[in-house]
């Protein structure tokens, strides 16, 4: 790649943006040496097991711990009732009751009841985690099992069992998203094609399993949490709300993290627990999720009745979509919104404007979701396009042409969706296009046709999805700004902190790719500190895609006030105007004076010591924070009572070709092709 751009001041080339270069902390990495939770060990260091139901509904009826407090090494154990002494209820990472659906409150551990499998009871603290364990099997917990119900389906049914007391049935919300004249749209058709997409229950596995340390500092009664955090702010007023603290007695440290697809955002019951049992125990306290456990979250389980009402030619006049999720059991994981997002994003990148969905989000007495990558947009375009494959069959189109046909224009945007979006840009029709040519379509199609002569079955499929990112929900700690801070030290070296984190897929280069290109230094010489409240800015982490998008673009910004003050001591040093000055590699030259440069160390020195000479008009350190909030976001409704959480929609296209063993259905992919 040889992409070029300007710095905004100064006229030199970039370096590093658009390169490939090689990943900051790789080395650690791949040498095995970079430091997780769980390699976290300290002097007096204890371990935590949960008792969990093994019951998807049932009544708690006694609670008896003596059985593991008598095992030699065990420090505590603790039940529902004395938990909710010390602990207040979880704050839910996104409240349905924001959006008019119903709420409740969720306990770190069960008091009189359990409404799922896997659900957490009691706990039991040990001087080491095999005692731990062995001293939570000999908690006895009786039980009153009552109906469950796990299918969607018949958790709406009249006269089901009703997971939540007090509820009247079992659906947290029904959103609807309704746009335009649907019936005429359907009446006008040449055809109504029905499609029923039924996505199976999903369970994202990193690598590395949930795992959090809770040390208490005895000098002032504050704790240091050692997690895998995906948002550690955000956590930080989670725990200081369930613990009772505030928020400037708790300190959050995410290592190095082992991926996370959405599955360690917070709202866990056992992150405020494993925190108080260090605030009781006074020593270290650590959890590490089995992989058993971390099983149990779930995500995705979406059922589809979707209709398109199309014309000969394969137009779309209308969409109708009557959609289930089965969210699984109340939870203060933001899980149940994926669901919301996938009635929010049709129709995807069609130019469909009368549309009728309707989401019903329902509980059950499922493990509960938790957020998985995609967040409910990869159900809506999974739904479309099968859609669309189905209805181009019904009808005898090419569905590739009948994508072609319904694409929002490349000369649209920005486009007003029909929920309320506004898509920044975008050539659909383009992608598909080059994805195709990418692939060798014409030839596969031959040899498709030639497999079919022979009896071979050869199939080529085609999809496309649309996936707003940097996600901004009103209410909620899900924000779409982020802040950084870029420091050059006396010595002249970077710093970048950040409110954004990574779950280990590669940001902290992004970043320092774009602070290195806007300050004018080396990419190797910037160090990024991320996960740390105490020295980080306030943000709100990584999810939606947006760690590079507001995390860089706040960098950028940051960097850009550094490197004017730096340009501006130079030129003084020089005694050039400041317009002549460039810095570049760790460089200062001014075109006045060709024969004479700095280094950013002199310069950077300079600002520290000398910052009462008149000729350094600054105001020192050689530092700035700055906050970058993307635009396009909008939360005060429209006259439609819409709103467009998102700043930024990726999209891209995708084609596969499969052969097929007709007989023992063996499949191979014969090729594989995107362009975004």
């Amino acid at each position: 790649m040889t992409a070029k751009s300007k710095h905004a001041q100064g006229g030199s080339d970039t370096a590093y943006v658009g390169q490939g270069v090689r990943t900051l902390g790789g080395d650690a990495l791949v040498a095995g040496v970079a430091k997780y939770t769980s390699d976290f060990q300290f002097p007096g260091q204890l371990h935590a097991h949960f008792v969990r139901s093994p019951h998807a509904a049932a009544r708690i009826k006694r609670v008896d711990l003596s059985g593991a407090l008598k095992v030699a090494g065990v420090v505590l154990a603790m039940e529902g009732k004395e938990a909710a002494e010390h602990l207040d209820p979880i704050p839910h990472y996104i409240d349905a009751a924001v959006f008019g659906g119903k709420t409740v409150h969720v306990r770190c551990l069960a008091l009189d009841q359990v409404w799922q499998f896997g659900q957490p009871v009691a706990v039991v603290v040990a001087e080491d985690k095999k005692t731990a364990r062995y001293a939570a099997s000999r908690v006895q917990v009786e039980y009153e099992p009552t109906p469950a119900v796990l299918e969607a389906e018949d958790a709406v049914k009249p006269g089901a069992p009703v997971v939540v007391p007090g509820w009247a049935d079992n659906s947290i919300m029904a959103l609807p998203f309704v746009n335009g004249d649907v019936a005429k749209a359907f009446e006008r058709a040449h055809r109504v094609v029905k499609t029923t997409v039924r996505i199976h229950r999903f369970s994202t596995q990193p690598i590395e399993t949930r795992t959090y340390n809770a040390v208490w500092d005895h000098e002032t009664h504050g704790i240091t949490f050692y997690a895998t955090a995906q948002n550690p702010h955000p956590l930080r007023h989670v725990l200081s709300t369930a613990l009772r603290m505030p928020e400037n007695l708790i300190r959050i440290v995410a290592p190095a993290i082992g991926g996370a697809f959405g599955m360690k955002m917070h709202g866990h019951p056992e992150e405020a627990l494993v925190c108080l049992l260090t605030k009781r125990t006074g020593q270290p306290v650590k959890w590490v999720e089995d992989r058993e456990e971390c099983l149990l979250i779930g995500a995705r389980e979406q059922l589809h009745e979707v209709e398109l009402a199309v014309q000969k030619d394969g137009e779309i006049l209308g969409l109708r979509d009557r959609a289930l999720a089965n969210t699984g059991a109340p939870s203060a994981c933001p899980g149940w919104g994926m669901a919301f997002l996938t009635g929010l994003t049709f129709p995807g990148p069609y130019k469909v404007t009368d549309i009728d969905v309707l989401m019903n989000i329902v509980t059950t007495n499922k493990p509960s979701w938790n957020a998985s990558r995609g967040y409910g947009k990869e159900a809506t375009a999974l739904a479309l396009e099968l859609a669309i494959d189905n209805t181009a069959r019904a009808i005898g189109v090419d569905p590739i042409a009948m994508r072609l046909r319904n694409f929002i224009d490349k000369d649209a945007f920005p486009y007003n969706s029909p929920t309320g979006l506004i898509y920044d840009s975008g050539d659909y029709a383009g992608a598909v296009k080059k994805t195709l040519e990418a692939l060798g379509y014409d030839n596969w199609k031959k040899k498709q046709q030639q497999a079919r002569a022979e009896g071979k079955l050869l199939g080529i499929g085609l999809a496309y999805e649309l996936t707003p990112e940097g996600g901004a929900i009103p209410g909620t700690m899900v924000a779409g700004y982020d802040s950084s801070t870029v420091r050059v030290g006396p010595d002249g070296s970077v710093m970048l902190l950040t409110g954004v984190t990574t779950p280990g897929t590669g940001n902290p280069t992004g970043m320092a790719q774009i602070v290195a290109d806007e300050l004018g230094v080396e990419l190797e010489g910037i160090r990024v500190v991320q996960g740390d409240t105490t020295t980080c800015p306030y943000g709100f982490g990584n999810y939606s895609g947006r760690s590079t998008i507001v995390g860089g673009g706040a960098a950028a910004m940051a960097a850009r006030e550094v490197r004017e003050k730096i340009v501006t001591i130079g030129a003084a040093l020089l005694e050039v105007d400041v317009a002549t000055v460039s810095l570049l590699r760790g460089v200062l030259r001014s075109s006045a004076k060709p024969d004479k440069t700095l280094s950013l160390k002199e310069v950077a020195y300079a600002a520290y010591t000398r910052a009462y000479d008149v000729g350094l008009a600054i105001t020192p350190p050689l530092e700035a924070t700055c906050t970058f909030r993307p635009g396009l976001i909008r939360h005060t409704p429209d006259e439609k009572g819409r709103i467009n959480p998102y700043p930024s929609y990726s999209n891209a296209a995708y084609a596969v070709v499969c052969e097929v063993d007709r007989e023992t259905g063996q499949s191979e992919t014969a090729a594989v092709c995107g362009s975004a």
